[in-house]
């Protein structure tokens, strides 16, 4: 037998007291940011309106809307108790007889822009939302912007939106990387110009090759993630069954290759996966070979000219190395991509 809920017992009086006044604040402080958002658009159109003088020449009828609209938003201020209804609607009123006298100009822009502010703050949004909502937009620009550039230097036909954000921050780091050393090769003295342009040269190569493995692990990634193992593993289960219970032979036969098929699928499916994450260990690797080649590019020039002799030596092991690294990981992902057809 289940024991009667009790009743809920309200909240103390002075917590009440407390919660509401918090309340009453916040709703105190929106008004006041929608006040001055508002009061802020009026003053702006108003202002345009005065320097060109756009009221004259107005129709009566435009007139009597002008002092109708006056009424109608001084009886909602009041009852409201909130001023920015009257402010943002003479600051939106004013938009179409700026445009009209200005024409397309930059008044014009000022004028729908500051009707837009009022109307965010009416709305509820403030800058802390806007800063994120730019922010958020800039991100996904330089996202797609990334992604254009690792397609277009590795010639691929992947589908820009396979590349994820761990590929497009391995890039970003190397692109990073790439510019520091083009601004030490720019500053640096005319001897160590010639050392190190051969240098960013082979670097700029590698970071091709870099997109080009980055572009066909995502390709071959996006593909795996369509393929539903289970479901194949369910297929070769049932018609092992039916395989089982089947007494002609001809159906056996089909049964049997159909089968057969599957299985042969299933291995170089198998064999995908096992390419695939040999391509991520290798790929940590060729960072880390990439990090210690631009570690002596960035640092050639705190060097002397015997030092940088000896780091250009050592640089042209590095690169070769990644290149070589960088043209095994791409075989082995065309390899891979063999075994997906």
């Amino acid at each position: 037998m289940s024991t009667p809920q009790q009743p809920r017992r309200p909240a103390p009086l002075a917590v009440r007291a407390v919660q509401n006044l918090q309340t009453e604040e916040a709703i105190d402080d929106a008004k006041i940011k929608r006040t001055l958002a508002s009061f802020c658009g009026f003053t702006v159109n108003g202002y345009m309106m005065w320097i060109f003088k756009a009221s004259e020449g107005v129709s009566s009828e435009s007139q009597l809307f002008f002092y109708l609209l006056a009424f109608v938003m001084l009886v909602v201020t009041v009852r409201e108790r909130d001023a920015s209804y009257f402010f943002s609607a003479f600051a939106l009123f004013y938009i179409p007889y700026i445009i009209l006298a200005a024409g397309l100009s930059a008044y014009s822009l000022a004028a729908i822009a500051a009707g837009a502010v009022v109307i965010g703050f009416q709305r509820g949004v403030t800058m802390k939302s806007l800063t994120a909502g730019a922010s958020g937009l800039a991100d996904a620009l330089s996202q797609s912007n990334l992604r254009r550039k690792i397609l277009k230097l590795s010639q691929s036909d992947v589908e820009a939106e396979l590349l994820l954000e761990e590929d497009l921050g391995e890039f970003r780091e190397i692109e990073g990387e790439l510019i520091k050393a083009k601004k030490v090769h720019h500053s640096a003295k005319p001897a160590m110009k010639n050392l190190l342009n051969k240098s960013i040269a082979q670097v700029e190569e590698l970071q091709v090759k870099h997109a080009t493995v980055l572009a066909r692990s995502a390709g071959l990634t996006g593909f795996l993630k369509t393929i539903d193992r289970n479901k194949l593993d369910s297929e070769i289960e049932s018609l092992r069954q039916q395989l089982a219970t089947a007494s002609d032979d001809v159906v056996k036969a089909q049964l049997e290759s159909t089968i057969k098929m599957k299985e042969e699928r299933n291995l170089k499916l198998n064999d995908l996966e096992t390419s695939l994450n040999r391509v991520k260990m290798q790929k940590l690797q060729m960072r880390e070979m990439f990090n210690s080649l631009m570690d002596h590019l960035n640092t050639l020039k705190f060097t002397d000219v015997m030092t940088m002799e000896a780091s250009s030596d050592s640089m042209v092991k590095e690169v070769e190395n990644l290149r070589s690294g960088l043209d095994d990981l791409e075989k082995g992902l065309i390899e891979a991509e063999k075994l997906r057809r």
